[in-house]
């Protein structure tokens, strides 16, 4: 055991006694070309977890996000407390923010959520001819079950389709937006 508590130290600190940098090389350049894109992005959708919807905010985006035209998605609202779910969303109307609760496995969700999508872009698809949206969230709130999701609604209804589209195939069913 005592040479455990000398091996747990070792990890704690470097040799120069500050603490140790756990942000990996990899995450960091991904964050960049995050905040990069984010630049350009003409809406945001901000995936995060119905269950604890202010904790799964990634806050070193928080300050880009909040002067970009952006939904905040709380996804898994199946596994949420539904008793807390309206004061959740009258928070999120308090801070003239958009929210939107939903599972990213039904497919009525999904459905709802790219009308609020087309709704908030509305005015931008007169002026330009291809839109940007960009989805973000932290590990594990479901983005790539959104995203799948997504897929799966453009496959039902472009079945037999030819591909018309560099963007991923949701975009025949909504060809002014590019999904990243």
């Amino acid at each position: 055991m005592a040479g455990m508590g000398k091996l747990l130290g070792k990890m704690a600190f470097n040799s120069s006694g500050g603490a140790i940098n756990w942000f990996p090389g990899h995450m960091a350049a991904a964050t960049r070309a995050i905040r990069e894109r984010l630049k350009l992005a003409d809406l945001v959708v901000e995936v995060r977890d119905a269950r604890i919807p202010l904790s799964s905010a990634n806050g070193d985006f928080q300050d880009i996000l909040s002067r970009k035209k952006r939904i905040i998605i709380l996804n898994k609202r199946d596994l949420a407390n539904s008793n807390i779910i309206n004061k959740w969303t009258r928070h999120f109307d308090n801070h003239k923010q958009i929210c939107y609760f939903t599972n990213a496995h039904s497919k009525h969700n999904v459905r709802e959520l790219l009308s609020q999508v087309e709704t908030q872009l509305r005015d931008a698809i007169s002026r330009q001819p291809t839109l940007l949206v960009i989805v973000v969230g932290i590990p594990n709130v479901g983005k790539s079950a959104l995203i799948n999701s997504m897929y799966q609604i453009s496959r039902m209804h472009f079945a037999g389709e030819a591909e018309t589209s560099d963007c991923w195939p949701f975009a025949r069913r909504y060809p002014r937006y590019c999904w990243l």
